[in-house]
């Protein structure tokens, strides 16, 4: 069974996507009942993903994941960049610093010293990132992992922020609404664990390039009353900084 069910494997890996027929048509041997339950097995195993009438290497979903991360990372770069550069300048060394999930916070994890920080996320990225330096440790937050975006989410994740000390939360957002100042993001369960984080946090930092403005997602998580600073871009619009600093929040 084993070897047979590498070999579904192996088929379902070189061709990314497949088809019952196609599986039945390469394995003439197998009956069509033995092929679906194989299919269950390997999905059980996160070896293949099934879908209606088939099934889809988990290789070929990450690899699109992957490229649709990387896609999200390089753009409006310069200004990622630009606030990974201003915001790290904003952190008291030796401290505790919670990192979110997301491609502005990707810059930031790079931009990070090389210091004896001591860094929490829940997302893969930025632990893979934070890691490759030398002084800092990393701990990287359990539950279940979202794989859209590499990061986890649920109770477990939750549980554990609520047992812990953050000193500063560098923080991200989906999207910026300017008349209510509320930050959204995409999901309910990013929203709960993004709360959870910032109720614990000392001081919040908000990291928002210029294209987040009035960019509207369904999940409000926090307002400007919950964050210290927000970092952003020399392209961000100068009246709503100066409307944004009315409001008690720095705007760096």
């Amino acid at each position: 069974m084993k070897d047979r069910m590498f070999h579904i494997k192996e088929f379902i890996d070189k061709n990314g996507k497949v088809t019952l027929k196609e599986l039945e048509n390469a394995f003439p041997d197998v009956s069509s009942m033995t092929i679906r339950r194989d299919l269950n097995r390997l999905e059980e195993e996160n070896a293949v993903l099934r879908v209606s009438g088939g099934a889809i290497s988990v290789n070929t979903v990450l690899r699109a994941k992957e490229a649709d991360f990387s896609e999200r990372v390089n753009y409006n770069a310069a200004e990622k960049i630009e606030i990974a550069d201003k915001a790290v300048k904003l952190l008291e060394k030796n401290s505790c610093v919670y990192i979110d999930g997301g491609s502005t916070t990707t810059y930031f994890a790079r931009a990070l010293p090389d210091e004896n920080f001591y860094v929490l996320t829940n997302a893969l990225v930025i632990a893979e990132t934070v890691i490759r330096k030398e002084k800092p440790l990393v701990a990287l937050l359990g539950g279940d992992l979202k794989k859209n975006n590499f990061i986890t989410v649920g109770k477990s994740c939750i549980d554990f922020i609520e047992n812990i000390s953050i000193e500063t939360a560098v923080m991200t957002a989906t999207g910026f609404v300017r008349d209510t100042g509320c930050f959204t993001c995409g999901s309910q369960s990013e929203a709960d664990v993004k709360q959870a984080v910032i109720r614990k946090a000392d001081k919040v930092i908000m990291l928002l390039d210029s294209s987040k403005v009035n960019k509207k997602t369904p999940y409000t998580f926090s307002r400007l009353s919950d964050i210290n600073y927000m970092v952003t871009d020399s392209n961000f619009p100068k009246e709503l900084k100066n409307s944004i600093s009315e409001k008690g929040v720095t705007v760096v």
